[in-house]
């Protein structure tokens, strides 16, 4: 038999006419994959100084580049696609919102989710992580990829019907958890799934890497690739500008007004990479090896390239590189 307590929840139930109350999640969120890739592809786009962003985005980036089969991580532009660990679509939960409205359009509930501390309880929803993936899940050296669209909008949009007055305690707020991104997703009142009808969202930026397992450092930050700017090259001492470089390409100049930047030697004079202006340069560093083979270069044999450009009977200590040998004098 029931109790008068229960006797007077069913009154109630019975008196309540029903309605309809309409949930929003909006805020910036996106869409984040997680998937392993095999280690010979991370070293391929290494090597071949690959733009991975390009290759996700641009369908016609392999053929562009001549990149066979085995060496694609996912189909060319089909980022989404490289999801074996983990794939989320939603809003962030450390920059999202979730709005309540009944039918007259009144907002009976609205809160951003870094103050909803979860539990159910004090007039908030509840927390629920569904499923998660990490990078130090895998063994050392497995090369990860992570890929991430961007986005602003709202993210869900859904009906809650009800017979009984709406209870903010019994709803349930479900998250995906990509190494360390929490995603929410996922809405639940009174243990049955509200469906999502999707919503709106502009895409912002987009980001992709190849991670490497085991590779975390003392601030937490794995070894990456990118693209070129990730890899970290050795570099030669200062040359001055007297001394020519042997290669065309991009260096690292300092000029005679205290400035250090990157310029482009074009083999006949130095100008900046945004325009063939002329400069004037003091110095000039570049890396040590030949980028195209990813062998390291002979130091003699460059050697004898730039002491072939110098007037060597002419030469003066200030045409010398700073402390770099052979050219440090003798003491």
């Amino acid at each position: 038999m029931a109790t008068e307590k229960e006797q007077q929840e069913l009154i109630e139930i019975l008196k309540f006419t029903p309605r309809t109350y309409k949930i929003q999640m909006w805020g910036y969120g996106g869409e984040t994959v997680m998937g392993t890739v095999d280690r010979n592809i991370y070293e391929y786009f290494k090597h071949r100084r690959l733009d991975l962003s390009d290759f996700a985005w641009n369908s016609d980036y392999a053929e562009e580049n001549n990149i066979p089969e085995e060496m694609w991580p996912f189909p060319p532009g089909s980022w989404y696609e490289c999801d074996s660990m983990g794939h989320a679509h939603g809003v962030s939960r450390n920059a999202g919102t979730i709005q309540i409205d009944d039918e007259q359009g009144n907002t009976v509930f609205e809160k951003s989710f870094d103050d909803i501390t979860g539990g159910g309880e004090d007039g908030e929803p509840d927390w629920c992580c569904n499923d998660e993936a990490w990078i130090g899940s895998q063994e050392d050296g497995t090369v990860v990829f992570i890929g991430r669209s961007n986005e602003k909008g709202t993210f869900f949009e859904g009906e809650i019907s009800l017979r009984a007055p709406f209870d903010i305690t019994k709803l349930s707020l479900g998250y995906d958890e990509i190494d360390g991104e929490e995603i929410v997703n996922y809405v639940e009142y009174d243990g049955e799934e509200i469906e999502n009808w999707g919503g709106s969202t502009d895409g912002k930026s987009s980001d992709f890497g190849f991670y490497i397992a085991g590779s975390s450092d003392v601030t937490g930050n794995w070894e990456k690739y990118t693209n070129m700017d990730d890899i970290k090259y050795t570099l030669t001492e200062w040359f001055p500008a007297k001394t020519k470089p042997t290669r065309l390409g991009k260096y690292n100049v300092k000029t005679k007004d205290g400035y250090s930047y990157q310029a482009l030697w074009n083999g006949s004079f130095w100008h900046n990479d945004w325009n063939d202006e002329k400069i004037k340069v003091t110095e000039w560093q570049g890396i040590d090896h030949d980028p195209e083979d990813g062998a390291e270069w002979d130091p003699v044999i460059e050697l004898e390239k730039i002491v072939a450009q110098v007037d060597v009977d002419n030469l003066t200590e200030a045409d010398l590189p700073t402390g770099s040998w052979p050219f440090s004098p003798s003491k």
